[in-house]
Parts: structure tokens; sequence; C-alpha cells
């Protein structure tokens, strides 16, 4: 959030410097501009402005929110996985078990820190390749371990899927000419009111660099939104820790339901 500090400041002062430099001039002296004309410009202008801001503030926050419900699909797709492939054989669901955290533990700690970059890990793609591999080689014989070996090819099928879909999300930002409008908008804002015969008076400069902090912090909203795994303000691997959490909980109930009944003497 210091970014979004820096710029209200700097948003403040650029407000300050347009209202010293075009706030003596001839016009703001005589304050010959009409009130048609102040309320026209002002309402074109502050509109053009609004228009830019939300859109690409809707834009980043749809975009974010798109990005981290593939993160929480991917990992229900991870804990489906894992789930059947408690069918397989004891050795092979041991062994995609395995693979499975392994996968889930290489996106938190490697892959995770490559998409601030804006790309993804090879280590995770082979971790999820060496999952379909296992897979694929199961030693199934009974009717049963051939239906859960089928069940976790399409849990996988939908991991890649949504891990293809989290990899597309890296690249997500605002359209450049949503970002040159926006700026070339909050300029205008700033520099209309001394246009249009603000005077440079103590107490006009102080309302203009309170718009000029304004302006500037949702500026810089956008800025720091902008990319949904690098932005400043960014999703973080929650859904695959959770994933982590989910394994151990078939885990532990795989083992309680495995254990002898308790025999109670009479």
């Amino acid at each position: 959030m210091l970014i979004v500090a820096i710029a209200a400041v700097s948003g403040a002062v650029l407000a300050l410097v347009i209202g010293l430099l075009l706030g003596r001039t001839q016009r703001a002296r005589e304050g010959s501009t009409t009130p048609q004309a102040l309320s026209f410009a002002g309402a074109a202008i502050l509109g053009f402005f609004a228009l830019f801001l939300g859109f690409s503030i809707a834009g980043t926050w749809q975009q974010m929110n798109s990005a981290r419900q593939h993160t929480y699909e991917e990992s229900r797709a991870l804990a489906e996985a894992y789930w059947n492939a408690g069918g397989l054989p004891a050795a092979d669901r041991a062994q995609v078990r395995d693979l499975l955290r392994n996968y889930t533990r290489v996106v938190i700690d490697d892959e995770w820190a490559a998409m601030q970059h804006n790309t993804g890990s090879q280590v995770a793609w082979q971790a999820v390749d060496q999952v379909q591999a296992a897979v694929d080689h199961a030693a199934v014989q009974t009717a049963a371990e051939t239906t859960a070996r089928t069940d976790v090819l399409h849990s996988l099928s939908d991991v890649n899927s949504m891990r293809n879909a989290r990899l597309g999300d890296i690249r997500a930002s605002v359209p450049v000419v949503a970002i040159g409008g926006l700026l070339v908008g909050a300029v205008f804002v700033l520099a209309t009111p001394s246009v249009i015969g603000l005077m440079a008076t103590t107490r006009n400069l102080m309302l203009m660099c309170f718009v000029g902090a304004s302006v500037a912090f949702g500026v810089s909203m956008v800025a720091v939104m902008s990319g949904p795994f690098s932005g400043a303000v960014r999703i973080q691997p929650t859904a695959f820790q959770l994933a982590l959490e989910r394994f151990d909980q078939i885990d532990t109930d795989a083992r309680t339901s495995a254990l002898p009944p308790l025999l109670f003497q009479p």
C-alpha cells in the first residue's frame, strides 16, 4: 500500500503545482468564465474520468476474482483426484497420492513465486506429468480399480484444465487504452479548476490537494490491482494450502476407518 500512499501524495503535489501555475492567470483573477461553461466543462471532464476509472477498477476486480476462482477449482480437482486414488491398488494409491502432494507443494513453493514474474514453472509441469504417468501405469485388476483409475484420470483432466486457466490469468491486465484514458482524464480533472478560473488562494490550493490525492488514489488502485498474481494486491496460494489440509483429512479418515472395532468385556 506504500505505492498508493506515494501516488496520493504525488497527485496532491501535482494539483498544487497546477493550481499555482494556472491560478494566477488573468482569467482566474477576473473569473470571466460563465456558469454555463463551468457546469458543462466540469460535468464532461468528470464524466470522462469516472467512466475510465470505473471501467478500469471493475475490470481489474473481475480479473482478480476470476483468477482466484480458477485456483479454487484446481484445488477442488486435486482433492477429488486424491480421494478417487483411494480405489487404486495399495502401491499405486500411495504413489499417486504422494505425487499429488508433491505437485501441490511445488505450486505453493516454486510456481507461485514464478507467477509473480509472469511465467509458470517447468518443475510444476513435470510434477503434474508424473502424476498422470503414475495413474496411466497403475496395475489395476478388478472392475472397481479400473473405475477408480478412470475417475482419477477425469479429475486430473480437470486439474490440467484449471491449471491452464490459472497460467492464462498471469498476463491478465487492464487494456492499455483504458489506462491511457484514465491518466489523461486524471490530468484533465486536476487542471480544469485552475483553467476555468480557480484562484491560487490558500483555501483553494488546499482543496486542489484533496482532489489530487483522491484522483491519484483511484489511479494507483488500478495499478496495484492489475496483474492477479504479480500486482501489489495479488492472490495468495490459499486454495492449494487448503488442498494439502484436505489431503491430510482424507488420510486421517482412511486410517480411522481401517482401525479394528474395539472389543468390550461384559
